[in-house]
């Protein structure tokens, strides 16, 4: 059977059991939503057992539920239970009259939460976050919202309401955490939540984190979290560095632009603007270690580097910068080069002309071997780089040692 935009019959499934949910757009919406955040918001649809996600602090868990919600077009609940008493959470008393066996009784009941009418009145997804911190009793009412969609004995959940948990992993990450026992557990759906560079700068960080910091992930990849230690209270993590990018945002901004020729026309190209303000570095340095504690020591280096050379004077005025360059061979600088190779990565070479791509080849003649292989072995493997355009074909013409290179380890897989 066939379906409208070649869905599977599992995706047709879950949108089908999910109609009750009114949201405009619905298909393009999904679509919008990264593999992590699909799987979730997929895990949330049948609203039979509790989405329950544990990873370390400052890995993103809230970050992505709020996302889910936001491409959603759903109004996002953020319940952190570590700081709440359980009357926040249904169980403030209320005494009530009721007829019985033709009496008027007083009865105790529990008083609703705004929160919950309001979750009810659009589709919403509730965030019960740090659910094995809370206190006891706190926990024990969200858990009643969470198995049983409902407060009390009157009030429920619409379909429209999506919920879902997230804790900690305690020892591991060095917070105190109550243990689950079997039976509660067994009505979770457990998910170790984590967080690599890749899918954090494509998914989030590309649009919404100051390019210095996102170029620093892309290269130092294992940078995005640095286990804390002792002497610092502060460490690097996907929480901390979007904290230091506001603060970068919010008093230095971040992008420029600037008329280039492509294709011998005039266009406007964005780039970043490093050093704006003199106080730049120096401030970021200043406040740094309160951020992202030791890691800001390095990061400040490699800004430092960039501004002294980076990408743009290769490709616009490489003889200019030669010498410095030679300089980084001289003295072991692989990682420089491998700093500026990753840059280059991202520059179509189509757009340029045939100085610019030249300025190119003479920096890959300084690269070493194996450094240039691998971007040469990058570019032939990327299906949407237009390698039988002219600038490409000159750079292969100049290397074609590497490519033969290349071919033969190939070869030699196949042969495997």
């Amino acid at each position: 059977m066939l379906y409208k935009n070649k869905k599977s019959m599992e995706e047709m499934s879950v949108l089908k059991r999910f109609k009750n949910i009114e949201v405009d757009n619905y298909d393009k919406r999904l679509n919008t939503l990264s593999p992590r955040e699909r799987k979730y918001f997929k895990m949330m649809v049948p609203q039979s057992g509790v989405l329950y996600i544990t990873s370390k602090p400052g890995v993103g868990k809230s970050a992505i539920s709020r996302s889910m919600a936001k491409k959603m077009g759903m109004r996002y609940m953020d319940v952190r239970l570590s700081m709440l008493d359980e009357t926040d959470v249904g169980l403030f008393p209320n005494v009530d009259n009721i007829t019985l066996n033709g009496g008027d009784i007083k009865v105790l009941d529990h008083v609703v939460p705004k929160w919950s009418h309001l979750a009810n009145e659009q589709p919403t997804i509730i965030h019960f976050e740090e659910l094995n911190r809370a206190p006891l009793a706190v926990r024990n009412a969200a858990l009643q919202i969470l198995l049983e969609r409902g407060i009390g004995t009157d009030f429920e959940f619409n379909n429209n309401v999506l919920m879902m948990a997230s804790g900690n992993l305690g020892d591991e990450d060095g917070t105190d955490v109550e243990e689950f026992d079997r039976a509660l557990n067994n009505r979770l759906i457990h998910i170790k939540h984590d967080l690599d560079a890749e899918e954090w700068i494509k998914w989030f960080a590309k649009e919404n984190i100051h390019p210095d910091i996102v170029d620093y992930i892309r290269i130092h990849k294992h940078k995005l979290y640095v286990e804390p230690n002792e002497n610092s209270t502060a460490h690097a993590s996907p929480r901390s560095w979007t904290f230091l990018s506001d603060y970068i945002l919010n008093n230095y901004g971040s992008i420029a632009t600037e008329e280039v020729e492509v294709k011998d026309k005039i266009i406007e190209r964005q780039y970043v603007k490093w050093g704006d303000s003199p106080q730049y570095l120096d401030d970021v340095g200043d406040v740094g270690m309160g951020y992202i504690g030791n890691e800001i020591v390095p990061f400040l280096k490699f800004i430092n580097n960039r501004i002294q050379i980076n990408i743009n004077h290769i490709i616009n005025d490489f003889d200019k910068v030669s010498d410095e360059i030679e300089n980084w061979r001289k003295n072991n600088r692989r990682d420089r080069y491998s700093e500026m190779l990753i840059d280059l990565r991202t520059i179509d070479l189509t757009e340029l002309n045939k100085v610019k791509t030249h300025n190119i080849i003479k920096f890959l003649k300084l690269c070493g071997d194996d450094e240039r292989v691998s971007y040469l072995t990058e570019i032939v493997d990327d299906h949407k780089i237009d390698i039988d355009h002219p600038n490409y074909e000159r750079v292969f013409m100049n290397f074609s040692s590497d490519i033969e290179s290349m071919d033969d380890i190939n070869k030699g897989e196949k042969d495997k």
